[in-house]
This record gives structure tokens, sequence and C-alpha cells, in this order.
């Protein structure tokens, strides 16, 4: 059974895949290798997790988790924030559109934002959205 980390990373892969998918190429757990025919592409991944106060013996436990939605983007016409900037509002706004990801989680908050960029050959725009995700599994198990 997959534990509850996988489950959020695939959920949040399906939300930004469904049509229209916010970049025909979503990527999961992926290095910053994006093949080089991709002019823009997505990278979801599980950064990490926290469990919360310590509950009674068998209760379930409560997580404060990491999840990262890493957009990519290059072009020869306009620099790379502006090439980037339509997928980081896409991304954002289809997150804050589901904040239970469906009922599968407490709460996904708002994000840190990260960025960088480049110029080598293609002007190139990086953002990674790093969201805190409250979520509960059942004791004794990941799932």
């Amino acid at each position: 059974m997959p534990t509850s980390f996988y489950k959020i990373t695939s959920h949040l892969m399906a939300l930004l895949g469904e049509a229209p998918a916010v970049s025909s190429n979503i990527y999961r757990a992926r290095d910053r290798n994006i093949p080089a025919d991709n002019l823009t592409a997505l990278n979801i991944q599980f950064e990490g997790a926290s469990p919360m106060a310590i509950a009674i013996n068998g209760a379930p436990i409560d997580w404060m988790s990491k999840f990262s939605v890493d957009c990519y983007a290059k072009s020869k016409s306009v620099d790379g924030d502006e090439a980037v900037d339509p997928l980081l509002a896409e991304v954002f706004k289809r997150v804050a559109g589901d904040t239970t990801l469906g009922g599968l989680v407490a709460d996904v908050g708002a994000p840190f934002i990260e960025t960088d960029y480049g110029a080598e050959g293609f002007r190139t725009g990086w953002v990674r959205l790093t969201y805190p995700v409250q979520h509960r599994t059942r004791n004794s198990t990941l799932e």
C-alpha cells in the first residue's frame, strides 16, 4: 500500500495535469535536468515531514509535510521570468482552489517561493513552490 506521501504527490500531479494541463511535461521526483526538448516542465516531489505533537498510544499521527512543485520554462524570445510566470500563476491557482486535495489532506498552506534564472542559449526560468501540507496517517503506518 502506498504511503500518504506518495498519494499526496500523485494527487498534486493529477491536479496539475487536468485538462488543460499546466505543462505537457509533468515529472515526479526528478532532478533539475529537464530534457532539452521541453520548453516547459513541472516536477512534483515530497520534501520531508515532521510528526506533530505526540498523541495517545494507538491514535493517528498528524504530520506537517513539505511538497514542492518546480516550474521550468525556457524561451528564445522572452526573459526567463516572463517565460515561467504563467506556470507559476497556474500552479498557485490550482492548488489554492483545492486546499484539501479532494479531502486527502487537512490543509495545503500558502507556498514558500524560490526562483532562479539563466541565459545560456535559451533564457530560462525556474520557480519552486514549497507547500506546507497538514495530513494524518493511521497509527503504526504511513498510510
